[in-house]
């Protein structure tokens, strides 16, 4: 007597999940919980230079569920509202000094540079503001060759401080190596680029600036953009 077999055929995305489920001994992370943020308007502030206005950021995504913001390490903004799906937060900026911002996307999962918010005051902008980071990852051995990009002039007037070549740059308490002359970007007035070769690490890290000698000008060792450290 023959005996018919039954299986059930799973969909290949619930095969998909259950092996990494039981090849991890849970969900996988950080991959699938990881945020994922853009901004979708609201880049610049409303209003004019002389008459800068409340302006109401949106950001789209994935995994915003319970998200907190930063502009640049100068605010969180008001009125947060994120839908109940986690796919599109609100919020209203900060009112803040002048020139642009990361926006800097939280959550329990990990930090996401979700883009760059541009203040309209008109005073100069002295400081400078790293504002993002490519490519956004890198192998936990370390050896990734990164860019950034920010804001302001790091010429010192009127002159630089003694001993002062380059900005150190910082993957979390990891100083980098590498680091290269910043390059202006075209069309961008006080706008600039260096890479700098990442440290070994792991999870998520803040990537900072500060500056090497301490009789330096001020420029930002608040603000930060996220780096992944991944397997």
């Amino acid at each position: 007597m023959t005996h018919a077999h039954h299986r059930t055929v799973l969909p290949l995305g619930l095969t998909l999940a259950a092996l990494s489920i039981n090849a991890c001994g849970g969900l996988p992370f950080p991959i699938s919980l990881a945020p994922v943020a853009t901004i979708f308007s609201g880049q610049v502030e409303n209003g004019t230079n002389a008459d800068p206005l409340p302006t109401t950021v949106t950001i789209v995504g994935s995994n915003l569920s319970g998200a907190t913001l930063d502009f640049g390490g100068d605010g969180s903004g008001t009125d947060l509202s994120i839908n109940s799906a986690g796919t599109v937060l609100t919020v209203t900026a900060p009112p803040n000094l002048p020139g642009r911002r990361p926006v800097i996307v939280s959550t329990a999962y990990g930090k996401v540079n979700a883009g760059v918010y541009t203040f309209r005051q008109p005073t100069p902008r002295p400081i400078v503001y790293l504002l993002t980071a490519y490519p956004t990852s890198g192998p936990f051995t370390g050896g990734t060759t990164v860019t950034l990009a920010f804001d302001g002039n790091l010429t010192y007037n009127p002159a630089d401080p003694p001993g002062f070549t380059l900005p150190d740059v910082y993957f979390g308490a990891v100083k980098a190596t590498g680091v290269t002359a910043p390059v202006p970007i075209p069309g961008n007035a006080d706008r600039y680029t260096l890479t700098a070769v990442a440290p070994a690490g792991t999870g998520f890290v803040d990537i900072t600036l500060k500056c090497p000698v301490a009789s330096c000008y001020t420029f930002s060792t608040t603000d930060s953009v996220p780096f992944q450290y991944v397997p």
